[in-house]
């Protein structure tokens, strides 16, 4: 029998003071209630400290912790497993900039507890102004987790990486799984794929989260830095091999390395506005050479589309400038 909370809602949080207080609110409103709300504030130098404390004193579930000092923010994600109740079952993220709403740990765990081999439960979300985790079929809500594997490392879409903010983990499997690997700020995405190589995708047909954009978010810097692109190619391409449900043919390799170059090429060209004309230090040598030596074919193929992003570089640096 379940000792404890069934959930454990877990806020990872570092000077989040000008958001908190939207995420709180919409993790207290939650129409399921059998769950303990953990929140690590990471040496948070704001008003972080106070909001949590404001709402502690209000409601008996929440559990706070600080750190001593501030942490790599995904380690700060895996600490706040270490305070979790022994008994809870479930592990649910909420980012401190972003938003659950009601019904959200509710419908979650409806689809989550149908089948013991769901290892994580997504849903659809609002990313910014737009609708995301859209391609799955209406009449089917649990899925083979090697068939979603695929379409995911294909890019073909993506319904459960991205942000765990829209995520339910199993905690048995994410514990198995050793959590999210500290060395990658897409930690999520890599245990998404890691825990679909082995367990059902369980998937909500309903909006139940919203992710904001805002010039903070680790999200944005880790684009403009092309972090995300090399730690995709990590555990997305370089290490395919990792994964023994799936395997790709030569033909879905070639079509997986000309998106990978594509994805380089946009990202060289979208640095123009900045009047940087190369990659970041160190990022040429993290493309596979399986990647950059498709470099031309994707150009020939797409060179419209490049000379369109080009001149709007051009633009954009030009207006920075003046």
């Amino acid at each position: 029998m379940n000792a404890g909370p069934l959930v454990s809602v877990c806020t990872p949080v570092y000077n989040g003071g000008k958001f908190l207080d939207q995420c709180i609110q919409g993790v207290l409103k939650q129409t399921f209630t059998d769950f303990e709300y953990i929140i690590v504030d990471n040496a948070s130098t704001d008003e972080t400290a106070e909001i949590i404390e404001r709402y502690r004193l209000q409601d008996s579930r929440i559990k706070v912790f600080r750190n001593d000092s501030t942490i790599p923010v995904i380690q700060n994600f895996n600490k706040c497993i270490e305070h979790i109740a022994p008994g809870s079952e479930w592990i649910k993220y909420a980012l401190a900039d972003d938003i659950f709403f009601p019904y959200c740990i509710q419908e979650m765990l409806g689809i989550g507890e149908q089948d013991p081999l769901i290892g994580i439960v997504s849903a659809y979300r609002i990313y910014d102004y737009h609708l995301a985790y859209l391609g799955l079929p209406m009449d089917q809500q649990i899925f083979a987790g090697t068939d979603i594997l695929k379409k995911q490392l294909l890019h073909e879409f993506h319904v459960c990486s991205g942000s765990p903010n829209s995520l339910m983990y199993r905690r048995r499997v994410f514990e198995e799984l050793g959590g999210f690997r500290n060395d990658y700020l897409h930690g999520d995405t890599d245990l998404a794929y890691r825990l679909l190589d082995r367990y059902k995708l369980g998937f909500v047909h309903d909006v139940l989260t919203w992710t904001g954009q805002h010039e903070g978010r680790i999200e944005l810097a880790s684009i403009k830095a092309g972090r995300n692109i090399t730690e995709y190619l990590d555990f997305g391409f370089r290490n395919l091999e990792n994964y023994k449900s799936i395997k790709l043919s030569d033909k879905e390799l070639t079509q997986l390395a000309d998106h990978y170059a594509d994805w380089v090429l946009e990202f060289r060209i979208n640095r123009l506005s900045d009047f940087d004309f190369g990659l970041p230090e160190g990022m040429a040598g993290l493309i596979p050479v399986e990647v950059s030596s498709r470099y031309g074919a994707v150009v020939r193929k797409n060179w419209r589309r490049y000379v369109r992003r080009f001149l709007s570089a051009v633009k954009r640096a030009i207006f920075n400038r003046t």
